[in-house]
């Protein structure tokens, strides 16, 4: 079961549209390496990566689908800053 799998508040903050798996990755490293999030749940298939992870008190998700590109998922309360790691990832491309 996803985190994410009851809840109706999720938001999707678009990273790169046209990223790609390796990218995905190269976030997912910078993301354990400097923000010190541990994963706390994954999901692969074949068109989508989820992995899930702690940052502030706040469940977010890291995502890569073939079709969306890399995009962060929020659920918790503090919007601002999920705002603040997006706009960081972004610059990280």
């Amino acid at each position: 079961m996803k985190p994410f799998d009851y809840s109706t508040t999720t938001t999707e903050m678009v990273i790169n549209e046209n990223g790609s798996l390796q990218q995905f990755y190269r976030l997912a490293n910078v993301l354990s390496k400097t923000r010190h999030v541990h994963l706390t749940a994954k999901e692969d298939d074949a068109d989508n990566l989820e992995w899930y992870f702690k940052y502030r008190g706040n469940q977010l998700a890291l995502q890569y689908n073939i079709y969306s590109g890399v995009t962060l998922l929020f659920n918790g309360k503090d919007m601002k800053t999920a705002n603040k790691l997006a706009v960081r990832l972004r610059e990280i491309q």
